[in-house]
């Protein structure tokens, strides 16, 4: 009788012992763990560093009257505007640009404001230029700003450090040094030459 009445307690027991060793993670479901936290912070510190240095970066240059700032934080500086095919997702989008370090928090020389990190007329093409799949990249600020112009405009894209390499920057192909370092917020002056049909 009592091997019974200990069998039939079993599968109660059981669910009573799983309950409370998934009790944790339940909780947790809730609770913003420190990695999330400390990420969030960082996200938000940056958020605000960004900001305002585009916005310094438009008042240096009387650009806050030219300038148009999207819900992501990207902004963007009309130098020449274009009559061509509007720029789609999918299209092959041939542009000149040149990108430029807005800021940054290193000491390092090679990171100053207004130093180059990229030029697409060093790529070695007989236009000067790059092609790129419009809505699909690396830099998500600059994917999107591709998406608001039409052949034959020039833009600035003032790129927040968050739509750009974020946190993590981007390392020389051996890994020894950034090319991009972290939280840098960027400038490209981009043209865009052609857009597919």
């Amino acid at each position: 009788m009592f091997m019974k009445n200990s069998l039939l307690r079993l599968p109660s027991l059981l669910l009573g012992f799983v309950l409370l060793l998934s009790a944790p993670a339940l909780w947790s479901c809730s609770t913003e763990t420190s990695f999330a936290r400390t990420l969030r912070e960082h996200q938000e510190k940056y958020k605000v560093i960004d900001d305002d240095t585009i916005q310094s970066y438009l008042r240096r240059n009387n650009y806050l009257s030219r300038s148009e700032a999207t819900g992501t934080g990207l902004h963007l500086v009309t130098i020449e505007n274009g009559q061509g095919r509007q720029v789609t997702a999918g299209k092959q989008v041939r542009v000149k640009y040149i990108g430029r370090f807005l800021n940054n928090s290193y000491s390092n020389t090679l990171f100053a404001p207004g130093s180059i990190f990229d030029n697409s007329t060093e790529n070695r093409t007989v236009c000067g230029c790059a092609v790129f799949t419009a809505g699909s990249g690396t830099v998500a600020g600059f994917s999107e700003g591709l998406l608001r112009m039409r052949e034959r405009d020039r833009k600035l894209l003032l790129i927040p450090s968050r739509l750009g390499y974020g946190p993590n920057g981007q390392l020389n192909s051996n890994n020894s040094g950034y090319i991009i370092p972290p939280d840098a917020t960027l400038l490209f002056d981009v043209e865009i030459l052609s857009v597919s049909e």
